[in-house]
């Protein structure tokens, strides 16, 4: 009997990107493959995906790849992968329908994409693999209960146990017992919350939020949602129809997802409800973006710093930050919600019951122990604390037999003994850029100096009252049209004076917001003149 490894290149000690392989003798099956969001030590980088040399190395013994929900940490890298090794990807009609998407945009076709319904059961090669509902954040999610010769393994997937989800699918526990029953070798399970006490509140506690938010408005309602968060979006299109408002839409991800939700019925959202205009009255006027990670592109960052073409903050306009706050955009959120205040606007972030997690308490955690009552455990999905918490919570339920293991680690189940290899398969991350292009990391640590297509400086001096005093100077470095032609700086310079000048005095005293604004201006203007990305470098000069 061979033996069975399991093999993470994602996912395993850090959030998002995950990836994770399951491989028995001479065959192989891939759950997940998705992509991360860079952080500041990446500039010029939008997506970080994982390496996956040890999947194109062993191509001919990979079989499928099988999917547990549509969120850009599960399905993102999965173009990547397909581009090189084309394999049948099982999943729910919902999630297989955002693969579809992402491949095209790629130009990639002629993959299977097979669906693949709760309870339904694939064999492929040694491997049975059963979808199991559970419930998340998104609809269409699933775990899969995989028997291999081996014994039989719990994937869990993101879930969480909500008794009354949004989209009335709750976790199959029933299911899972089953398999707890009949003998679980291993449980592979979601460590996102392994630090968060009691149980995760339901959905439907939003509603309750909402109302009260919605109620109490007196003019405009603003919510940031994920774009790929549809229960959320489902709630607040609830709520507008119960308190009678208009939703207006903003941003094509957004326009997109909702589209391809509405045709596969995972959304309602009534015509009579949606908006093609903001020229309403305030309180009839709901408007729904993206933008809860404080992205300095997105629409509700540029409302925030008044560059948004359509929509300005108003006194009475009430923003609801719908969607938790990732590691490492701390700062750009906290300045986003310090700009909504300053311009007038009341603004309720993820602490204020306008959130709930998609991902299991420990309380949730223990009893998906308790009703599978595996011998062994692997926890997946989190920071290295995350899964150092579910190993003790999991020793804690009865189940001593669990290993903490990180991303390129190969965890091998022999002989009813699981243990951990000392060499690792190859792994790390691939930066990519706008153009779906990888970003060598050589070029990545460069740019931490200087930004893609070089950086511009303005330097503008300034009164107390924030009033130039005169023209701005403009500096730029490694943008070749800039540099060699001579007419782009004055239009530069005449830009930032129609700034000051247009700008409320308030504003000009606020040196962070001053500096924002010059940044976003410019930004703009090399972007759509250049087609560059430049390191935007305000000076502001106090006289």
């Amino acid at each position: 009997m061979s033996e069975l490894r399991v093999i993470p290149l994602g996912g395993f000690g850090e959030v998002g990107m995950n990836l994770l392989v399951y491989e028995h003798g001479d065959d192989a099956i891939v759950v997940d493959c998705g992509m991360m969001l860079p952080d500041d030590a990446a500039p010029g980088v939008d997506a970080i995906v994982p390496e996956m040399t040890y999947l194109f190395e062993n191509a001919s013994k990979v079989r499928a790849l099988f999917v547990t929900h549509g969120h850009e940490e599960h399905i993102g890298a999965i173009p990547f992968l397909l581009d090189k090794l084309a394999l049948p990807v099982y999943a729910m009609p919902l999630t297989l329908a955002f693969v579809a998407e992402r491949l095209a945009e790629r130009g990639i076709d002629d993959i299977e994409l097979r669906a693949m319904l709760p309870r339904n059961v694939v064999e492929v090669g040694p491997f049975r693999v059963e979808a199991l509902r559970v419930t998340h954040s998104m609809s269409d999610a699933l775990g899969f209960a995989i028997t291999t010769p081996s014994g039989t393994i719990i994937h869990t997937g993101d879930f969480k146990l909500d008794h009354t989800p949004v989209d009335g699918q709750p976790t199959d526990l029933a299911r899972f017992a089953h398999y707890g029953e009949q003998g679980v070798t291993l449980l592979v399970s979601d460590s996102t919350n392994a630090l968060a006490a009691g149980h995760s509140q339901s959905e439907r506690s939003v509603s309750v939020v909402f109302d009260r938010i919605f109620a109490d408005a007196p003019g405009r309602i603003i919510i940031a949602v994920s774009a790929l968060d549809l229960h959320r979006v489902q709630t607040v299109v609830d709520a507008a129809v119960r308190h009678r408002r208009r939703v207006f839409v903003i941003g094509s991800t957004l326009i997109d997802n909702i589209e391809i939700a509405e045709k596969l019925e995972h959304l309602r959202f009534p015509e009579t409800t949606r908006t093609s205009t903001t020229d309403l009255h305030p309180r009839s006027l709901v408007i729904l973006t993206a933008g809860a990670q404080g992205e300095p592109s997105s629409a509700l960052t540029r409302m925030a710093i008044g560059e948004h073409r359509e929509i300005t903050i108003e006194k009475d306009d009430r923003v609801v930050i719908a969607s938790q706050t990732l590691i490492g955009n701390e700062r750009q959120v906290t300045h986003m919600i310090d700009n909504l205040y300053r311009r007038g606007a009341k603004v309720y972030d993820p602490h204020s019951g306008v959130h709930v997690s998609g991902h299991a308490h420990r309380e949730e955690l223990k009893l998906m122990l308790s009703v599978t009552r595996p011998r062994f455990f692997i926890p997946m999905h989190g920071t290295l604390r995350d899964l150092k918490h579910h190993a003790l919570l999991a020793r804690e339920a009865g189940v001593p037999h669990g290993v903490v293991i990180s991303n390129g680690q190969v965890a091998v189940l022999d002989r009813g003994e699981l243990h951990v290899l000392a060499d690792s398969v190859p792994h790390g991350r691939v930066f990519i850029d706008a153009e779906a292009e990888e970003v060598p990391d050589v070029v990545v640590r460069d740019r931490q100096h200087l930004a893609e297509d070089g950086f511009v400086i303005a330097v503008v001096a300034v009164s107390p009252n924030g009033r130039l005093i005169r023209d701005p100077e403009i500096i730029t470095r490694g943008l070749v049209d800039a540099d060699e032609g001579g007419d782009v700086l004055p239009e530069v310079r005449q830009m930032l004076v129609g700034m000051f000048d247009e700008s409320a005095a308030d504003e000009l005293r606020d040196s962070d917001l001053l500096q924002e604004k010059i940044r976003a201006l410019l930004k703009r203007y090399f972007r759509k003149s250049m087609g560059a990305r430049p390191m935007i470098l305000p000076v502001i000069w106090e006289t």
